[in-house]
């Protein structure tokens, strides 16, 4: 059950959005589940596919209210390369 999404979690009110959160950032509560059995409390889904991997990311996720916090990483660090990265001037021919 915890690997299948058969609705579309931005559609589905079973899936929670936290006021504080990334805004393509959802999970799902599991409450009846048995943990000690081995099974999941709750489920993770990122609508942008760029769900956390560690409880450090999911942290991040949980505090980036306007955006999704890797791709703004990842927009800054092509930026930053862009910018360091010397353009190659135009070749003009007669």
């Amino acid at each position: 059950m915890a690997g299948t999404i058969e609705t579309n979690p931005s559609e589905n009110s079973n899936w929670r959005k936290h006021k504080n959160a990334c805004p393509f950032y959802r999970e799902r509560w599991f409450p009846a589940n048995d943990v000690m059995a081995g099974e999941p409390m709750y489920q993770v889904f990122c609508m942008k596919n760029t769900p956390p991997v560690t409880s450090e990311e999911q942290e991040r996720c949980l505090h980036s209210k306007t955006c999704c916090w890797r791709l703004t990483e990842k927009h800054k660090a092509s930026t930053e390369q862009q910018q360091t990265t010397p353009e190659e001037a135009p070749l003009h021919t007669l």
